[in-house]
This record gives C-alpha cells, structure tokens and sequence, in this order.
C-alpha cells in the first residue's frame, strides 16, 4: 500500500514529510524534483510537491478575433511562457503516480488550492479526483499537520474545486474576450495593432479609480475661513478654534474676529471624559495588508507574499483569510511560552502567562476555510528572516498579544471658552492607562495633547484672535492600502485575487504612483470608451453577481457549469453590443494611445500600451500583423524559386503569390503585378502553407496551415471577422 500526499510547493512537502514521519523521511529525486518517503501507521507514504498551478488553461485550437469560448486544461507550459520547470514537476508525480493505491491532496485549503489539486489529480497522476482524500490545516506545524492527519477528510471540497475552476473559466472568458475586442477596435480604428487589456475584476476597480479621478478634476475649490484665539496659562500657550468650524463670508469672518476681541473672555464649561479603547481585533489579511501598508509603506502584494512566506516557514497560520476569529481548539498559552522566548515579547508573554484565563478579543468577520491570522509560536533562528519579513512578524506577534490584554483608556478634555458671546473650543487628549497600547503602541498613533487645569468661570488671558482664509480640497486619491478595501466593500474580487488585480492596473499602464494613486490618461480612455459604448463590462453590480455566484457554487446552492453558462451567454449579448460600437470605441482610445504599432513588451511599455492575452497568443497577434519575429531563422530565410500561388488578386486579377522579404526575410502575400498593383496581405510565419481555391472577404483568399500536426484554415485579410474557417 502507497499512499502519495501532494503539497502545494516543495517546502510545504518537506514541512508535511518531517511532520508525519516516524523516523526521519528519506528524500530522493526524479530528475531535479524532489520528494520525501517514510513510514506513518503502518503505511509507505510518499510526499510529493507541484510549484503552485501546473495545469491552467488555453485554447483547443489556434484561432483569431472573438468571441472564444473552446477551452482547455493544459500543462502550463504549453500554456504561458517562461513555465516550463512544470513540466519536470507533471512528470514526477505522473511517474509517482503509478505506483500508488491511495491519493491525499495537501495544497492550501482555499479555492485555488482545490484546483491544483484537482487538475494534478485528472490530468497528471489519471485519477478520478472524487477518489482522493484531503489534508485540511491551517499552519505548518507538527502539531497542525499530525491533526490534518488523523482528521483526514473523505474526499477533496469539491464545491471549494467547482467555484475556483469556474472562476478560472469565467476570467478567462471575459479576460481574453475583452482584451481581444479592445485590441480589435485599435487595430480597426487605425490600422495598427496595439494590445489593450480588460476583465472581470479589473475593469470595474478601474472605474472606481477613475471616478475618483473625475472628482478630482472636476473639483473647484471654495474659499472659508477659520477663527483661532492663542491664549496663554501658566507660561504656556494653546489653541483655541471657534464653534463654527467653516465660515464661507469673509464679512462674517470680520465681524466675529472684531467682536470676540472685545472680550472678556473666560473658561465657560470643561469637559473630561474617560473612554476605553479595546484591543484591536485579529488579522484577516485585508487588515494586516492595510496595517502593513500604514506602518511600513508595503504594497498589498508585497504583504501578501511576505505573510506567505512566514506561513510557508511555519511561522504564522494561513493569510489568505477573510476571518477575524481564532481557532477554538488553539492553545494559546503553549503560543504564549514560546513567545517569551523572545527578549521583545518577553515581559508581554509573561504577564499574560499569569493571568487565569486568557480570552482573545474577535471581530465578525468569519471564513469557513481559515481562522485569522496568528503566530503559529514556532521560532525561527537568528537570521533566517530578512528584514520584511522581521517586520511582518512582528506586526502579527504584537496584534496576537494586544488580543488579550486590557483595554486602554484614553481621557479627552474639551474647555469651552466664551469671549464676548463667542465660543472657542481648546481641546486635549491623553492615554491614562496604556493597556493593549504597551506590547502594540508603536503600530498605533495617538495625539497626545496634554492641557493644564482649568476651572468654569476663571478669566482667560487671550494673545490673539485671527482669522485665517482656506480653500476646501478635493477628495484623496487612494492608497494601494485603500483600494483593497474599497474592492472588501464593493464585494468584487477575492482576498486572494485582490492585491494581483491592483498589480496588474500598474502594469497595463492603466495608474501609475505607489502611495497615492493617480490614474493615466490610457486608464481613463479606457474605462469612459467602456462606460459610453458597453457599460457592463465596467459594472460593479454584475462583477458582484458573479462573486455571489462563486459564494452559491462552494456552497453548493448552484450548479458549475449552469453559472459559467449563463455568465457565457451575457459576455456574448456584451460583445455583440461591442463589435457594434467597435470603431467608435477604437476611435476614442486613439485619443489618449497615439495611433502607432506595438510589437515587443519594451515598446509596448514605452507607448502605454498594456496586453492580457498570453505570451504565446500576444506573438500569434504579431505574426499575423507584420508575418513573423525578426529571429536570425527568419533572416536567413531564402526566397523560394517559384513562388506559390495561393489565389487571384480581388484588384487586379493577377496571381498573389507568396513572398518574402529582403530585409527581414519574413514572409507576405503580394500580387504578381506589383508595383503596378500594390494588394497585399501578412501571413503567419510557421507552418507550411497549402492553397485552397476559397474566398472571403471580398475576394481575399483562404490558405490552410499545416503545422505539428495540426490543419487550420484562415482569410488573409486582417480585417476578416472570422480568421479560422472550420
């Protein structure tokens, strides 16, 4: 009996092998791709890592324009490029694979997790995924993973699989769809290619960026004044700002300034206050990426890839949550002793460990799949952490420890101060008992203001009162930080895909500026192009719908492949309005990205012009446009003696023949009576090319293509709305 477990990445195998192995594991190889063998209750058990997806999806056959909709399961590789390492990892578990009787899936218990399982299972070891089982943990430590094992689960969650294949099947859709349309109203507009993207999350977050950056322009600035006494106690002196926060009439302005001067002036009313602040409650990963952001300046991907790290390392439990609970089951005072260990959590732990009985502060939040975020208490070593990661851990340590320590009291003093009628208010604050604020105050800014005694009735001693003119500003951009939490708000996106969606508006050229962030001229072409002509495709209420439908699959209240259908027959009614609007669309995203071709991803981030489409499918794009790369075969190419005739010119009558040229060795369609008649056509640079006698659009030819394997026929002309005519 072998029992093969599969971990998400290598050193998650290695974490689950140590953990369940009685005795040290044994670690061997396929080729460069580790693995890890022992013995667990009488069983052989093998330990074997993917790196993340190794199977993502890709079009059944080669084919132009849109709409889309033949998809799928590749191994990654054949699918993007740059992945081709996969492929070593697909063959040791397929070689693996073969040997074992029982399947145990062990990558992260979230949605994409399940689709790494799944597919590795279906398509990499041919197993029928219903016959595996599920390892379900929420920290990499011994003793979470010995529990995963003895609490196996039957089988893996097969609505968390169901909602994140659909999720991939739905991006892909929109994502290649509209970035396919937006790039066909370019080339439609001008002539020339240039590769724009969109999706089903990206487009409405970009449009409420862009909203926000019509308020800024459109904002006009309203002058006010402001009224100030200085006064004097004690040596001192403060600040006193009148009841009426804005006066928008300079006359007005005057005439309290002239009347609060006569005075006397004279303490009316004191206020002291003492409230409680209560600890803050624990991370769910859009509160620490927002924590992260304020204290150190990170980006939300930044954070979320340190935090995975830390996971990854043992250190602290699973970040991709939405639960601000703890688990019910942790034992917090076994957390607590390790902590002390640490000279800086030391005294913190400690008095903790004195208390009778130690109860957490939680917030509302709730995901049925990870609790929030805590230090797992195991310790790294001294220099294993870099500096980023120091600094995470400690933001998770000290919000676990403020958990459970007292609340801290703030006082707030408010004196009431009346000159002639007119009321100024002083104001002061001070924390009287630190509480939580000891072990987390660095991470918490509060003003102190500490103001001297006063008593109702006593004569104030005033220096001055002035006014000041000001000008109402528009409102802030937003901050990365503030973006992932407008997105929580508006209920698209998920707290896994959310920080990527925000990368990628930064690498389409889309907004630009890391603290405040500024929408580009492209990023606004683009989303009031969509809004005028295909308003959906930037609706927050149908990207919305969409995540309420995931929610319904894991749930398992709606069916899969219902969702994707109807999801498919809405993006089809959508793209139908745009390929009618498609020229006009084309003709205002000329406005803002100039009219010139791009071809490489070096021009293409010089001109602001931003691609989705694979890498793959973005060359099949260019070949098409210019007939192929100026890579040295091409180059070396030699004309071929009798150049073959694949159909008659629609100008001219003469033959179109295939030629080459001289510069580039690249390969074209041109009439025989050239220079007298100047048709011509690209063509794609692999493949043999077979004539067929057919015609399209208006007379263009249709060739077939023979390439590894594969037959596909294609109108030569660039304008045709269907390339491959089946």
């Amino acid at each position: 009996m072998v029992t093969l477990i599969i971990a998400e990445k290598p050193n998650v195998a290695r974490k689950i092998a140590y953990a369940l192995a009685e005795g040290k594991p044994v670690r061997k190889a396929i080729g460069k791709v580790p693995h890890y063998e022992f013995m667990r209750d009488g069983k052989r058990i093998i330990v074997a890592p993917a790196v993340g997806h190794l199977f993502s999806l890709a079009p059944r056959m080669k084919t132009y324009g849109y709409p889309i909709f033949d998809i799928e399961w590749v191994p990654i590789y054949v699918a993007e490029k740059g992945k081709g390492y996969a492929k070593d990892y697909i063959k040791a578990i397929a070689t693996l694979a073969k040997g074992a009787n029982e399947f145990i899936i062990a990558c992260d218990y979230d949605t994409e997790g399940e689709v790494i399982g799944y597919t590795v299972l279906k398509y990499a070891c041919d197993v029928d995924p219903s016959k595996a089982k599920r390892m379900k943990f929420s920290a990499l430590t011994k003793k979470d993973l010995l529990r995963a094992w003895y609490n196996i689960e039957p089988t893996i969650n097969f609505g968390m699989a169901d909602a994140g294949i659909a999720r991939h099947v739905l991006d892909w859709y929109w994502g290649v769809n509209l970035s396919r349309a937006l790039t066909s109203s370019i080339k439609r507009a001008s002539g020339k290619w240039m590769v724009l993207s969109t999706g089903r999350v990206q487009g409405p977050t970009l449009k409420f960026l862009v909203d926000r950056e019509k308020e800024i322009q459109d904002f006009k600035p309203t002058p006010y004044w402001v009224i100030k006494m200085l006064l004097e106690k004690n040596g001192e002196q403060y600040t006193a700002t009148y009841e009426k926060e804005r006066i928008l009439d300079e006359e007005e302005a005057k005439r309290v300034v002239e009347e609060a001067k006569r005075g006397p002036a004279f303490v009316e009313k004191v206020e002291v206050r003492q409230q409680k602040r209560h600890p803050p409650v624990p991370f769910d990963l859009g509160t620490l990426q927002r924590e992260a952001y304020s204290a150190f300046g990170y980006s939300p991907k930044k954070t979320l890839e340190i935090a995975q790290r830390l996971y990854e390392k043992g250190l602290q439990s699973y970040p991709r949550t939405s639960s601000q609970k703890l688990p019910k089951n942790l034992n917090f005072r076994t957390i607590l002793q390790n902590l002390a260990k640490l000279s800086e959590y030391k005294p913190f732990a400690h008095a903790l460990l004195g208390e009778e009985r130690l109860k957490p502060v939680e917030g509302k939040k709730d995901d049925p799949a990870h609790p929030a975020i805590y230090p797992t208490g195991e310790l790294s070593k001294p220099g294993d952490l870099t500096k980023d990661e120091r600094n995470i851990y400690d933001l998770i340590v000290r919000r676990f420890l403020a958990l459970f320590m007292e609340p801290a009291v703030r006082e707030t003093m408010k004196v009431v101060v009346n000159s002639n009628s007119h009321r100024f208010i002083l104001s002061g604050a001070r924390t009287v008992k630190e509480g939580w604020l000891k072990v987390y105050g660095k991470y918490v800014k509060f003003d102190e203001v500490i103001l001297p005694v006063f008593k109702e009735g006593e004569p104030v001693k005033v220096l001055q009162i002035k006014r000041e003119k000001k000008k109402t500003k528009p409102p802030a951009r937003y901050s990365p930080a503030a973006v992932i939490k407008r997105m929580e708000d508006l209920g698209i996106g998920t707290k896994a895909t959310r920080a990527q969606i925000l990368e990628t508006l930064y690498n389409r050229g889309y907004i630009e500026g890391k603290r405040k962030i500024k929408v580009t001229p492209l990023g606004m072409r683009v989303v009031e192009a969509l809004e005028k002509n295909v308003p959906d495709i930037v609706s927050v209420e149908l990207t919305k719908a969409f995540e309420e439908n995931m929610e319904k699959i894991m749930a398992g209240k709606a069916n899969r492949e219902q969702v994707i259908e109807e999801s498919k027959n809405q993006l089809v009614k959508i793209l139908q309005v745009f390929r009618e609007k498609e020229l006009d669309i084309g003709k205002m995203l000329l406005e803002s990205t100039g009219t010139g071709v791009t071809l490489s991803k070096a021009t293409a981030k010089k001109r602001g012009a931003v691609k989705e489409l694979s890498e793959e499918e973005e060359r099949e794009v260019q070949r098409t446009v210019d007939g192929g790369t100026d890579s040295k075969k091409a180059k070396a190419r030699k004309p071929e003696k009798r150049p073959l005739v694949i159909g008659k010119c629609p100008k001219c009558g003469g033959d179109l023949v295939v030629r080459y040229n001289r510069k580039t060795g690249k390969r074209f369609v041109g009439c025989s009576n050239w220079p007298k008649c100047d048709v011509t056509y690209p063509l794609l640079q692999r493949g043999e090319i077979i004539p067929t006698d057919k015609t399209c659009c208006g007379g263009a030819p249709v060739v077939k293509i023979r390439e590894r394997g594969r037959e596909y026929e294609v109108c030569v002309d660039m304008n045709c709305r269907d390339w491959r005519k089946k």
